[in-house]
């Protein structure tokens, strides 16, 4: 029978079984890291990064600081990205087998993955304006010594972008947490 498909002879869980489990824990892992490395960069930035920056005076000097700092968290952010999407969608597709992506047997689960899903949608399309968009017409403007209100107006928005980028990502993380506790599966 089925019990002897997923359970070896003494009862216990079989080699094929605990493989699965051990991938899901890994692809898990990996999504709660590559949050971790999407969200905290973010964190840092606002909170000391973009300040410290300020605090240089020589104009050049501060650009060519803030360019190297948002390039290399360009790299950082962007392979995160392409990590949570990728074990998201594995996630997703785990939660279905499991029977948790029903709107009847599961609302609260199916709720939260909805939401989830919007935000990680707002994410990336902000993802991509903010780094394609903003981030190069303010490199643009800089490197052509552009007037500084328009650098400034440029600026506002890459911040806008940053600004609600983070707050998405955060909302993110509360419905990751209503999804793996219990209360998502009454």
């Amino acid at each position: 029978g089925s019990r002897t498909t997923r359970y070896g002879p003494s009862g216990k869980p079989g080699a094929r079984l605990q493989c699965g489990r051990m991938y899901q824990v890994v692809v898990l892992w990996l999504h709660i890291l590559s949050a971790a490395t999407f969200i905290g960069p973010q964190v840092f930035f606002a909170m000391a990064a973009v300040p410290a920056m300020h605090t240089i005076d020589d104009v050049k000097q501060r650009a060519t600081a803030t360019r190297l700092m948002t390039t290399r968290f360009a790299v950082l952010a962007s392979a995160s990205l392409v990590v949570l999407l990728t074990t998201g969608v594995i996630n997703y597709f785990h939660a279905k087998d499991l029977g948790y992506i029903s709107n009847d047997d599961f609302p609260r689960y199916f709720m939260a993955m909805q939401i989830k899903l919007t935000l990680v949608t707002v994410v990336v399309i902000l993802t991509i304006l903010h780094g394609m968009v903003f981030g190069r017409r303010l490199q643009r403007l800089q490197e052509s010594n552009a007037p500084a209100d328009e650098i400034a107006k440029v600026r506002r928005w890459s911040m806008l972008a940053s600004i609600a980028n983070l707050a998405a990502s955060i909302a993110i993380l509360f419905c990751a947490a209503v999804l793996g506790s219990s209360w998502s599966k009454f």
